[in-house]
């Protein structure tokens, strides 16, 4: 089950043609306006495309040194292509189709 910042990097990956840069990323329209959240969006941001690599879903570009990962671009794998595709079917609203029996012709 991914949560919904998830879904939001892999939707933004897909509609980027498969891969996108981290400021895509980062420029999120769903950020908080509380100040706490302010100040650790970026780390909740690099632990959600951590997870997401962990689990196959994207591939990271960046740098990496002995400390920290320097996360530039993500890029969606076929395993990733399949959860948006999955996601957006739960998603898609289905609308009744009633035929009329006693039609006038």
């Amino acid at each position: 089950m991914l949560s919904k910042l998830q879904q939001f990097i892999l939707e933004a990956c897909m509609e980027g043609g498969g891969s996108v840069p981290r400021s895509v990323v980062d420029a999120s329209p769903e950020k908080s306006s509380s100040k706490a959240h302010a100040e650790h969006y970026k780390s909740i941001i690099t632990v959600s495309i951590e997870r997401l690599i962990d689990r196959g879903y994207a591939v990271g570009y960046g740098t990496k040194t002995q400390e920290k990962l320097f996360i530039t671009k993500i890029r969606l794998t076929p395993a990733g292509k399949r959860a948006v595709l999955a996601a957006r079917k739960t998603k898609q609203q289905k609308l009744p189709y009633v035929r009329s029996k006693n039609r006038i012709i």
